[in-house]
């Protein structure tokens, strides 16, 4: 039985829709991207190039939204500008499906959760590590009660910024650097697997010469009493990602290298994952949940807690003082 096509529309055509969606779309088969918006001709050019074939192109991405027949959008563009595009196309009845982060501010995310909500469109943010069979493995074991009561989480996430270019470096557009980038992969992966809720944070950061932060050391105390550290280094040599769940009755440790899993630990043993989870891409999560009429969706509240949590480490960094988690 043929799949169910998908009207798909894009909106940014940089390297991370180039080299981590397109691929993802295409090994689907069964979507068809209808048009594309990029401010920038040449990104579209490559786009269409590597998907092999034609397809409407916007300048502005409100004529792609308004002028084409879609059922979804998939949005990578700056992080700033993630909370207009993803509102319109909602409000045009389109499920979106969004790159990290949701948005740069607690109430954009919140507003884009309601009205998802409103609507009964599907919202998803492409946090991959969610998706992947450690990750959904792990949250099942902290939820039922394998670790026992969380007491502490240890984690950090390394990568060589000093290669970073483009609008990643404009505070206007970013709305942070190294901690609101790949950071943001390693706060949402840790909040969606434990559940945990912050509370209070207290951070210290490093531009080391750049516009946005490099360097981020962020403490936190969750509700219930247990604490941990989630630090981000972006003047290192290269990606380097460790997280350690401790709780009353276990621990586990995981550990990436060059965007790899390379490990991960239960109990200082190797996880044993069951057959019966079944890894994934966000992107392929959300055709599912298209074509199955939504089975198995939920809000992506955690989506908010990260928002929350950032905002958080932001102003108390600037502050120089710890700052309580908005709720």
């Amino acid at each position: 039985m043929a799949k169910q096509k998908i009207r798909l529309g894009l909106i940014g055509c940089g390297g991370n829709m180039q080299r981590a969606h397109l691929p993802r779309l295409k090994a689907d088969g069964g979507v068809e991207i209808v048009g594309i918006a990029d401010s920038d001709e040449s990104q579209a050019a490559s786009v269409k190039k590597a998907w092999g074939s034609e397809m409407a192109f916007y300048e502005d991405y409100r004529q792609l939204v308004r002028n084409e027949a879609l059922d979804a959008m998939l949005i990578s563009s700056p992080h700033a500008l993630h909370y207009e595009h993803a509102r319109l196309s909602l409000q045009k009845g389109l499920h979106v499906l969004i790159e990290k982060p949701l948005t740069i501010a607690s109430r954009q995310t919140k507003s884009l959760i309601n009205l998802s909500d409103k609507l009964k469109l599907y919202l998803v943010v492409a946090y991959q590590r969610n998706y992947m069979a450690p990750y959904v493995y792990a949250r099942e074991l902290i939820r039922q009660g394998e670790l026992g009561e969380l007491r502490g989480v240890v984690g950090y996430v390394t990568q060589n910024w000093g290669q970073i270019r483009g609008w990643r470096l404009a505070p206007n557009m970013s709305g942070g650097g190294m901690f609101m980038d790949t950071g943001s992969h390693l706060v949402a992966s840790v909040l969606w697997m434990t559940g945990l809720e912050p509370v209070e944070v207290s951070a210290f950061v490093e531009n080391a010469g750049k516009a946005v932060d490099t360097n981020m050391v962020v403490n936190a105390r969750f509700k219930g009493g247990g604490a941990g550290t989630l630090n981000t280094f972006g003047n290192a040599a290269r990606h380097d990602e460790r997280v350690a769940i401790h709780g009353s009755k276990g621990c586990l440790v995981f550990h990436l290298h060059n965007w790899q899993v390379q490990s991960v630990l239960h109990n200082d043993a190797p996880l044993d994952i069951p057959s019966r989870i079944r890894e994934t891409t966000p992107d392929q999560a959300f055709f599912d949940l298209i074509r199955n009429n939504g089975q198995g969706y939920s809000p992506p509240d955690f989506a908010l807690q990260v928002a929350r949590f950032s905002e958080a480490a932001y102003r108390s960094a600037a502050g120089k003082k710890a700052v309580k988690v908005a709720r």
